[in-house]
């Protein structure tokens, strides 16, 4: 292949999966130059446009959190384990004992550029003494990662949390992040990292108005939902202007409805993703209990899908997990009596499967874990490898 053109090369390059052709550009000058290539991008973008499916999981928020539901080997990216084996093994060798020192790290958020947001505590062997916390961005699949200090002001506090990483996006590559974390015993309650200056700074905000234990990371923005559950709560860092800060509220579109399920939302595809089962009475005292699914367009909840089947049935005994990460028709749900999974078709009302592992020599769709009834985070690989933007991310810097 040296002596191929390098559009020919690319060609044939740009049909294997991600996880094989990034190793590619250890081989050779001239295979790392078409591979980091837009052209590259663009026609691996192309080729693989009508793959069914990315690499995905499910995971039960907790201190602990567990993967319970799996989604890999597909064309995409070649995995061929789960992404939860692939940020154990990351944690596990980047942050191993050294020098008489044990650094323990967990994830707390998941970016939609497939991120990980990693909360970092460094000790001492002699009396397990506390000595420092930092955060780390990192790629679990390609091990890249930057480590980023804490305000000094709460480095050897237990009141400053990280619950959030934004990432933006331009043709392709990540050109900036920017962490969130708050305080729960400070009058300022949010503070911001931005990749782009190096520093952090200070949001005042009352923390105690919104939940947030989940949030999701999509395009540049985080969502997350309100205490009392009726609204949906965004920092919008791509509001033209912050004179009221960068919150926006948007409320549920079915508050004047009785629903089965407590609200939670989804992504598909770049957007904003709602179901639920509503019931509505009928004048001859009947009840009509319909599966609608809403897409969340301009700041407003639009309707995409209403269907009455026997999943709607009140004693049905599901719960929604998901819309599929690129099939908007497929929903998944998860029976927490019985430990079973379906697949339910949206537009005809269809069950496509009842298992707890598929595999038919493609992707694996694996049943990992029960949930016992836990938020859940979702963490979806996109359709390219993102690289992480390094212009200020490794420098300590002191809060402003």
């Amino acid at each position: 292949m040296v002596f191929l053109p390098d559009d020919l090369c690319a060609t044939i390059l740009s049909r294997l999966p991600i996880k094989v052709f990034t190793s590619f550009k250890l081989v050779c000058k001239q295979w790392n130059s078409v591979v980091e290539s837009p052209i590259f991008r663009d026609l691996f973008i192309s080729q693989h446009q009508n793959t069914q499916s990315s690499s995905w999981s499910l995971i039960k928020g907790a201190s602990n959190r567990t993967e319970f539901l799996a989604h890999y080997r597909c064309k995409t990216w070649g995995l061929q384990r789960s992404l939860e084996s692939y940020i154990s093994s990351f944690i596990s060798y980047k942050f191993e004992n050294q020098r008489g020192k044990y650094r323990r790290g967990s994830v707390v958020a998941y970016s939609d550029a497939g991120f990980v947001l990693i909360d970092v505590s460094s000790y001492r062997y002699s009396g397990s003494t506390f000595e420092k916390r930092s955060l780390c961005v990192a790629n679990p699949v390609s091990q890249e990662c930057i480590e980023i200090d804490v305000p000094k002001a709460f480095e050897n506090s237990g009141i400053f949390w990280p619950f959030g990483i934004a990432t933006r996006t331009d043709n392709g590559v990540v050109i900036s992040y920017k962490i969130v974390a708050y305080s729960s015993k400070s009058d300022v309650g949010y503070f911001v990292y931005s990749s782009e200056t190096g520093l952090w700074s200070s949001l005042p905000y009352n923390f105690e108005s919104c939940e947030c234990n989940y949030t999701i990371s999509l395009n540049g923005n985080l969502h997350w939902l309100s205490h009392n559950n009726d609204e949906l709560v965004s920092m919008d860092f791509n509001a033209t202007t912050m004179e009221s800060g960068p919150f926006r509220y948007t409320a549920f579109p079915d508050l004047e409805k009785r629903v089965k399920f407590k609200r939670a939302c989804t992504t598909y595809q770049g957007s904003l993703m709602y179901m639920n089962i509503v019931s509505q009475d009928n004048d001859d005292g009947s009840v009509d209990h319909k599966l609608c699914v809403w897409r969340l367009e301009s700041w407003e909840w639009q309707l995409i899908s209403e269907i009455s089947t026997d999943l709607t049935e009140t004693y049905f005994d599901y719960f929604p997990l998901r819309v599929d990460s690129l099939d908007a028709t497929t929903a998944y749900f998860l029976s927490q009596k019985h430990q079973r999974l379906i697949a339910f078709n949206l537009r005809n009302g269809a069950c496509l499967l009842r298992a707890c592992l598929l595999h038919s020599g493609g992707p694996i769709l694996r049943f990992l874990h029960h949930p016992n009834g836990s938020y859940f985070y979702s963490f979806v690989l996109p359709q390219w490898l993102y690289r992480l933007p390094r212009q200020h991310g490794e420098k300590s810097v002191d809060i402003i």
